[in-house]
């Protein structure tokens, strides 16, 4: 069954989902019946986050749901996207996090760099983790992902660079090649790594660093961009290409 847009989606667990019968939590059930005001026999989208959608409709006693029927969806971008994230300070990696879960980031890597606000090896704490992970969810279900991002726990720098990916481009402040012609002068067959940095950018030594793992420094365009601006231009860039052109298998 096709996709339809209108109704409202609810992220699960996998294990939720047994013989056609989804089990909701009471956390859910809150949701559906309290927040969203759904009632016995209304239908909603249940999705696990892993490429799976199915039609759902809630059943007496609003605490169980059954299986409709499987939708066929194509909402995520055809290649994927790593981007790491030079953590900006206060909740300025929430913001990142919805946003660049709503334009098709398959994987967020906050980092840890030389002029990062946050130091080195600060306990961020498991509820900090685990919020970031609620907004990529939630991101996921608001704009129709198939899948919900994979979050990784803080890195440092010299650790992140290390990912192995086709193409590697670390966005700097300095005159660059334009991440747009990079992008446009390949041909985009694999996963693709971007790295946005810190307010006041890279060091020099993290720079060299990169570029020793085959990053290639590009430049956003003229202006500086904060930090928090940063990874979002990039995402945008990265998926207006991907999105206007067939890439090779």
């Amino acid at each position: 069954m096709p996709l339809p847009r209108s109704l409202q989606r609810l992220v699960l667990q996998p294990y939720q989902i047994q013989s056609q019968s989804i089990e909701l939590t009471p956390e859910q059930q809150h949701y559906l019946c309290r927040v969203l005001r759904l009632g016995q026999g209304e239908q909603f989208i249940s999705l696990d986050g892993i490429g799976h959608w199915w039609l759902a409709q809630l059943q007496p006693g609003l605490t169980k749901a059954i299986v409709l029927s499987e939708i066929s969806a194509s909402t995520e971008l055809a290649i994927g996207v790593s981007i790491s994230i030079a953590m900006p300070k206060g909740t300025g990696m929430e913001d990142i996090i919805r946003q660049v879960t709503q334009l098709g980031a398959n994987r967020i890597v906050p980092l840890w760099s030389d002029r990062t606000v946050i130091r080195a090896g600060t306990e961020l704490g498991k509820q900090k983790l685990e919020r970031w992970q609620r907004i990529a969810q939630e991101a996921s279900e608001q704009s129709l992902r198939q899948f919900v991002p994979e979050i990784t726990p803080p890195q440092v720098f010299q650790a992140a660079i290390q990912h192995r990916s086709q193409y590697k481009f670390i966005c700097v402040t300095h005159t660059a090649p334009h991440l747009l012609t990079c992008l446009q002068q390949q041909d985009l067959g694999g996963e693709i790594s971007i790295a946005t940095g810190p307010e006041g950018g890279w060091t020099e030594a993290e720079e060299q660093a990169s570029i020793e793992q085959n990053w290639q420094p590009v430049s956003l365009g003229d202006r500086i961009l904060a930090a928090v601006t940063a990874p979002v231009v990039a995402l945008s860039i990265v998926a207006a290409v991907i999105q206007t052109r067939k890439p090779n298998p």
